[in-house]
């Protein structure tokens, strides 16, 4: 039995043919105020070159969304006056993804829907199809790996540079391919949910089937805020944890996160990860130093309102020692949803980006899928990126590096790929050092 699920406009041109090619014009979905469509990922194309032949095709693809949205009565997460409500993954988190659900969505993220406590996963539009008109699907039950974590993460590191551990080590050996991520223990209860969101959205990055986070008192609570007229109790009642003495198909790893340094992924291939050097932040010598062209912070996996805290971090502290966005590069940064946006107003934020030379985005996807600003133009152009994924072209010809949104907060002032240390932008003082 599927709980809940969504489609995107990328999609649901396609689930609505199915549907009507099988049931006729008046077909229905099975529990619609579980599903929902979004109109996040090509709301911004027209400002890619390389997209605007295609206007056409995209509106007529918007255009069936609505209509299976009238046709079925799901939940409507429509652009308004052309702007999202938010990219999919992290809206369906805030919104409706609840402790226990089984979720299907036809994205590959669909995965970040595990810091909820969900089994959460990708499908494809037929697949989709059939199980929002039956409300059941198939599903053989995958094996497990465990990341037991422990300690906190150092100053100057986050969620992403850990998933960019994993990814260099577990996953580059396959030892998470087709499993179900697990993660818990003392260290994970230390993480902001948003930051746990990140473990779990980048589950796809290792060829995992999922990613799923234990339930606790935080996240209850942060689902019961998110949801008005709940009681954090309601959420607790819905946690499962595993059995005692559990196996696990991929074994349970003990992660030290006091270990974990900020890390850098080489363009083309998430899972080749570069630690940095702790005395001289991630210009380590294998790369050099890295000149870049565009900073991008966004997308479902850094567009939340934790990664807002990391720009405005960096930011601050840039406008405080009088520094800009430099030379020759682009800083964007973009929403992952209304609600965050909202937050940033109110937390006083977006002054603090204009001080520093930020262009902000509306909420939504874009440039992690070529279809938004912060696409590379030419082959020669350098990005530092805050996405999930780096695959050589998803976001423009150029060469993409993948970094935590400390990384590339604190490489759009440098311009150049630096690790964000606190006092960083500060001058220091002849000889100091040496």
């Amino acid at each position: 039995r599927v709980d809940g699920g969504y489609s995107h406009e990328f999609t649901t041109a396609q689930v609505h043919t199915f549907l009507e090619e099988a049931d006729g014009p008046d077909y229905s979905v099975q529990n619609p105020e579980k599903l929902a469509v979004f109109e996040d990922h090509l709301l911004y194309a027209d400002g890619v070159e390389r997209m605007k032949p295609h206007a056409a095709l995209i509106q007529k693809l918007r255009d069936l969304q609505r209509e299976f949205q009238r046709r079925t009565g799901v939940r409507d997460y429509s652009a308004r006056d052309g702007v999202s409500p938010g990219i999919c993954h992290q809206v369906a988190r805030e919104d409706f993804i609840d402790p226990g659900d089984f979720i299907q969505a036809t994205d590959s993220h669909t995965c970040m829907g595990g810091g909820n406590h969900a089994l959460a996963w990708g499908v494809g539009a037929t697949e989709y199809a059939a199980l929002a008109r039956s409300g059941r699907t198939f599903v053989e039950v995958p094996g497990a790996i465990r990341f037991e974590l422990h300690g906190e993460l150092r100053a100057g590191v986050t969620a992403k540079d850990l998933m960019l551990h994993i990814l260099a080590t577990f996953a580059a050996r396959g030892d998470t391919l087709n499993k179900v991520m697990e993660f818990g223990g003392p260290g994970l209860r230390g993480l902001p949910l948003d930051e746990r969101a990140v473990l779990c959205n980048m589950a796809t990055e290792c060829s995992a089937r999922t990613g799923i986070t234990e339930g606790d008192r935080a996240l209850a609570e942060w689902l019961s805020e998110h949801r008005p007229g709940s009681t954090p109790e309601e959420f607790e009642a819905l946690f499962i944890t595993p059995d005692e003495g559990a196996e696990y198909d991929g074994g349970i790893h003990s992660l030290d996160l006091a270990t974990i340094p900020p890390m850098l992924a080489h363009p083309g291939d998430p899972d080749k990860g570069v630690p940095s050097d702790p005395t001289n932040g991630i210009r380590v010598a294998d790369i050099g130093e890295v000149a870049i062209d565009i900073a991008y912070g966004g997308s479902c996996t850094a567009g939340k309102v934790e990664d807002f805290r990391h720009y405005v971090t960096v930011c601050a502290e840039a406008v405080a020692a009088g520094r800009k966005v430099a030379d020759g590069v682009r800083f964007y940064v973009q929403f992952g949803s209304a609600r965050v946006q909202k937050r940033a107003v109110k937390e006083g934020w977006i002054e603090i980006f204009e001080k520093a030379g930020v262009t902000l985005l509306d909420p939504g996807c874009g440039a992690c899928i070529g279809c938004g600003p912060g696409v590379s133009d030419t082959s020669q152009q350098v990005t530092v990126s805050a996405i999930n994924r780096n695959f050589q072209g998803r976001s423009g010809p150029g060469r993409l590096w993948l970094a935590s949104p400390l990384t590339v907060a604190a490489s759009a002032f440098e311009g150049c790929i630096a690790a964000f240390q606190t006092g960083m932008f500060t001058p220091q003082p002849v000889g100091a050092g040496s």
